[in-house]
């Protein structure tokens, strides 16, 4: 049996891959042999699962034989290097991760973008019907569950026993965790 901690490392030109044995290899029976390869210089992580072969079975000549299966391609966008589809499955498309990630800030800002100004617009609508606070609290369901925001507009001044009381009636184990904002 090989040891939990073992590190190959693999050099593909200007770059180095990284293979470390993930702990899902061992924490769960029947999971098999996978492993966290690391790119360097320009990041990123991949990971590749053998479901046949048995943490137990496997050797080093099994990571071995892994890391040497994965490639690396130049980024469709900018040209650094990123790994292959064709040899690891991950979701960058070949892209590298700064490319990757770098979408994802522009989406991520976009959607917060969109979420403030529907935010707005509602303020709006409810500062028109003589609103002036809207209470932005957090539910935390009563014997478990997924805590959820809700927003709550008031005429006057919000009191603490009134956005408790609308807290209790939506089953909240906690009755303190909200802000006030004035519209």
């Amino acid at each position: 049996m090989i040891e939990k901690t073992i590190s190959r490392t693999r050099a593909i030109g200007a770059a180095t891959l990284t293979a470390t044995v993930s702990p899902c290899s061992w924490m769960y029976p029947g999971h098999g042999l996978q492993i966290q390869i690391q790119l360097a210089p320009n990041g990123g992580t991949a990971f590749l699962h053998s479901k046949g072969k048995a943490f137990s079975d496997a050797t080093e000549a099994d990571i071995d034989a892994m890391l040497e299966s994965v490639n690396l391609v130049q980024c469709s966008r900018c040209g650094n290097l990123a790994f292959d589809p064709e040899t690891v499955s991950t979701n960058r498309a070949g892209k590298c991760e700064t490319c990757f990630m770098g979408d994802l800030d522009k989406e991520l800002d976009a959607a917060r973008k969109k979420d403030a100004d529907k935010l707005k617009r509602a303020d709006a609508r409810m500062k028109a019907k003589g609103m002036t606070h809207r209470v932005d609290a957090w539910v935390h369901p009563d014997g478990g569950g997924d805590d959820y925001l809700v927003s709550l507009y008031v005429n006057g001044d919000p009191s603490k026993s009134l956005i408790q009381k609308e807290l209790k009636k939506l089953k909240s184990s906690v009755l303190d965790d909200y802000t006030i904002q004035a519209l």
